[in-house]
């Protein structure tokens, strides 16, 4: 509980700015990889809001099948986001990724661009995270990407 506690408080509510872009064909509407640890080892991708780029592993852990649905879009803390809730084996597997990988970080990917780069603080048992980003309308349109292909189990 502490972990997710963490997590949820801190961790999941980063994000780097808002922009409009174009999705990388390279990546699922939504996923999460690791972020590389050595430089040049992975693939660049950009940041959402930012000329930023973050290179990440080429593993997806969690893709679309992993996730069940994804809620309305809320304010929570003075940001707009909506939740994204697991599948039960997605829950699994991420339950596994961040046991095996504490003190790495995420790269959390919606529409091919990162969105959030937690750290693993601790394993996460949860059923699932809340995205947020700094405007309303990024936090519609991103929903509604990830909406298209996680469709109810």
């Amino acid at each position: 509980m502490r972990a997710m506690q963490v997590l949820g408080a801190v961790v999941w509510l980063f994000l780097a700015g808002v922009a409009s872009s174009q999705a990388n064909p390279a990546f699922a509407p939504i996923e999460i990889r690791l972020v590389v640890q050595k430089p040049a080892h992975g693939t660049a991708i950009a940041v959402l809001g930012g000329e930023r780029t973050v290179e990440v592993e080429s593993q997806t852990l969690l893709g679309p099948s992993d996730f069940v649905a994804v809620g309305d879009v809320e304010w929570v803390e003075g940001k707009p986001g909506f939740n994204v809730r697991l599948t039960p084996e997605g829950m699994k597997k991420c339950e596994q990724v961040t046991t095996d990988n504490v003190g790495r970080t995420l790269a959390i990917i919606v529409d091919g661009k990162i969105v959030m780069t937690p750290k693993i603080l601790d394993p996460v048992r949860s059923e699932g995270f809340l995205l947020t980003v700094n405007t309303e309308s990024e936090a519609r349109e991103l929903a509604a990407k990830v909406r298209e292909v996680v469709a109810p189990k």
